[in-house]
């Protein structure tokens, strides 16, 4: 004799679909809007580690594939599980960060180990962390005969460079066919419009020298702290100290 058994409810079973759905809707939105912030960092330039996690036993919180980015100045974006594990994560990719490699980092969610986060979940997880620091983007203040030799070193060497000149006959895509971006406007103004958020590097070489002072001058006022360099003699930088 056979027992039939009990046919689900339409009630019960959109009820399951749902949660399903929804937990995997709210998963995917997450990893979503995580690559998307990782996108937009590696576009501006920005320094990330990416930590991900790819295993987790037991009754550990994070689950495989959930992400979060930590940023150089300290920002987290997503979730590797909460608590103390990603409270330590962070410190750690942080440190990872600050040393420019990446990782695998592994939490025993016991008491009894010595990688032991000291908590009481039991299980295991591990996290890779990817590290992305920007290659050099180069600001080419200018776009006279030296930045055009300069640029056309720039895509052997793996520099990414903008280009910055007033005289549109000079600045245009025929005579910089690899840089990101070409732009006609005194380098002064492009700096105080823009900022340089996202460049490492700064050329000065314009065709005049009141232009190369102000281009300067628009650099210091930006806080800019990677490297900053103008063209001219002896007389021309002592002048400008």
């Amino acid at each position: 004799m056979m027992c039939a058994r009990p046919r689900p409810t339409a009630a019960s079973c959109s009820g399951a679909w749902w949660r399903v759905f929804c937990g995997n809707w709210r998963r995917n939105s997450m990893d979503e809007a995580i690559l998307r912030s990782a996108l937009a960092a590696v576009e501006r330039g920005a320094s990330f580690a990416l930590v991900t996690v790819i295993e987790a036993d037991g009754s550990s919180p994070g689950k495989p594939g959930q992400k979060m980015i930590v940023f150089a100045d300290g920002r987290q974006e997503g979730t590797v599980g909460g608590g103390r594990l990603e409270l330590t994560a962070a410190q750690d990719a942080a440190r990872m960060l600050h040393r420019g490699r990446g990782g695998i980092l592994t939490y025993a969610l016991d008491s009894e180990t010595e990688e032991s986060l000291g908590v009481l979940c039991g299980g295991r997880t591990v996290l890779a962390v990817e590290v992305h620091a920007p290659s050099v983007r180069l600001l080419l203040c200018g776009a006279g005969h030296v930045a055009s030799h300069l640029a056309r070193l720039c895509p052997d060497l793996g520099f990414v460079h903008t280009v910055v000149e007033a005289r549109p006959e000079m600045a245009n895509a025929a005579r910089y066919p690899f840089a990101a971006e070409v732009v006609v406007q005194e380098p002064s103004a492009y700096i105080a419009d823009r900022g340089l958020e996202g460049f490492t590097h700064v050329v000065i070489l314009t065709h005049n020298h009141e232009l190369d002072r102000a281009a300067l001058l628009a650099v210091h006022k930006a806080g800019f702290r990677g490297y900053a360099g103008m063209i001219g003699s002896a007389n021309k930088w002592r002048e400008t100290r």
